[in-house]
């Protein structure tokens, strides 16, 4: 009597814990969602000046008070140039599979110039991925893993803080010259950024209890998300780590404004500080040669930023972030010795959006200013003309007054001022100069 009573329990406990567990999972249904991001707009060139692009090499263009020793060829591109652009146009394809797995695809539209000159349209996979969660508590600790295609955290971050990608990449992200040299009477100028922003590897993401900071590890090929076929032994390593100190004080003003029924917090409402280390290759391979100095591509870098918000409506971000570069490359002549670049930048931003309240936080204003230096050496000779260490030193200056009538939609004007530290830059009527000026009239559709 009690095995046949024991089994009967044993037969509910089992008949219960199932009906428990099938609607359990009957409450999770998948979810999908198709979305898309479309960086747009219009540029008018101000001064009718561009990077040098061509010299004048026969005899009389010679002048040795010219950058590369010749005058620049007069009328090198087109007068009062301007052109509506698409810069790019993301799919964004979200999949929530179980409350632990989710997944993402995102086709990245892009432009391009081909050998003819003219612009094309292309696709490329920026992000493919899933994600998985085993660990997820209710005070905010949790655990992610991220294998695929997936963003650099650091150029993602620092794109959410700033808010004007549409505008401007972020310094790291941004494709400052590196160099330039002359090839006849051609001066071919070299873009780089300090990494891809994004990557395939695996990406392991940790939050700390109550949410005051985000850890990321990641390993990654260290190709970038253009080259995703190459077959690379070696690996890139990258620690980043958001701090968020006023997390706790935030989440209580938090509570308190839900239960007086209020929908706005006034005063801080984010403070974050930030680092990362990346060490790797960036896809420069193997130097073979016995004994020989191999390819390195490290970079660190910080940053902070702070919201305020004034009473009722309005607000106020700063922000900014500093990154170095540490590369090192066989030497050409001796593949056995390394030679070492040092490279720097720094950027700072502000927003200020107006505490008045017919505007409804919709206008902002924006400014930004950057530095950057691809060598930091400075060490070359006075009499080499050129690109070199001693005069390749830039900077970027945006201004912008931008209008948000909803939340899918951001556009306004910017001005933009790239300043080199010498004459690299020409006007249409042969006249050299240090400063590129542009207008350009930035939209954003996110939706």
């Amino acid at each position: 009597m009690k095995t046949r009573n024991l089994t009967i329990c044993i037969f509910f406990i089992l008949f219960f814990n199932t009906a428990l567990f099938s609607q359990v999972k009957e409450e999770f249904k998948p979810t999908f969602s198709v979305g898309g991001t479309v960086f747009t707009g219009w540029q008018y060139n101000i001064d009718d000046a561009d990077f040098l692009a061509k010299i004048d090499t026969s005899s009389s263009g010679i002048d040795d008070n010219m950058i590369f020793g010749y005058k620049p060829v007069k009328n090198q591109f087109e007068i009062s140039r301007n052109t509506y652009f698409l810069e790019r146009a993301y799919i964004n394809i979200k999949a929530a599979l179980t409350p632990q797995i989710n997944a993402k695809l995102t086709p990245d539209i892009f432009s391009y110039t081909d050998q003819s000159g003219k612009t094309q349209f292309a696709y490329q996979v920026k992000a493919a991925y899933v994600d998985y969660t085993p660990l997820s508590l209710s005070n905010g600790t949790a655990l992610s893993f991220t294998l695929g295609v997936n963003s650099n955290q650091w150029v993602s971050n620092m794109d959410k803080y700033t808010g004007y990608r549409f505008v401007a990449k972020s310094l790291t992200d941004y494709s400052w010259v590196t160099a330039a040299s002359r090839s006849g009477n051609t001066i071919n100028k070299t873009l780089g950024s300090y990494f891809s922003s994004a990557d395939l590897g695996l990406t392991l993401k940790f939050t700390l209890p109550n949410k005051y900071a985000d850890l990321y590890f990641a390993i990654v090929d260290g190709n970038g998300y253009r080259n995703l076929s190459f077959d690379n032994r070696f690996k890139d390593v990258q620690v980043t780590g958001f701090i968020y100190p006023l997390s706790g004080m935030i989440a209580k003003n938090t509570d308190k404004m839900k239960k007086a029924g209020k929908t706005r917090l006034d005063g801080i409402t984010d403070l974050t500080l930030g680092g990362f280390a990346y060490l790797g290759k960036l896809d420069k391979g193997e130097n073979y040669t016995l004994n020989g100095a191999q390819y390195k591509r490290n970079r660190f870098g910080g940053m902070l930023h702070l919201r305020y918000n004034f009473k009722n409506i309005g607000f106020f971000r700063l922000g900014g972030e500093m990154s170095l570069q540490s590369n090192q490359d066989p030497s050409s002549s001796k593949p056995d010795s390394a030679v070492t670049t040092d490279a720097s930048g720094i950027s700072g931003f502000l927003e200020f959006c107006p505490p008045v309240k017919e505007f409804n936080e919709k206008i902002s204003l924006f400014a930004r200013y950057d530095m950057f230096d691809p060598n930091t050496a400075n060490d070359a000779l006075s009499t080499v003309k050129g690109f070199n260490n001693n005069n390749d030193k830039q900077s970027l200056l945006i201004f912008g007054l931008f209008y948000k009538p909803a939340k899918v939609l951001t556009f306004g004007f910017s001005y933009h001022m790239s300043t080199f530290q010498d004459n690299f830059a020409v006007k249409y009527d042969g006249t050299v100069t240090k400063n590129i000026n542009r207008l350009f009239f930035n939209t954003v559709l996110d939706f």
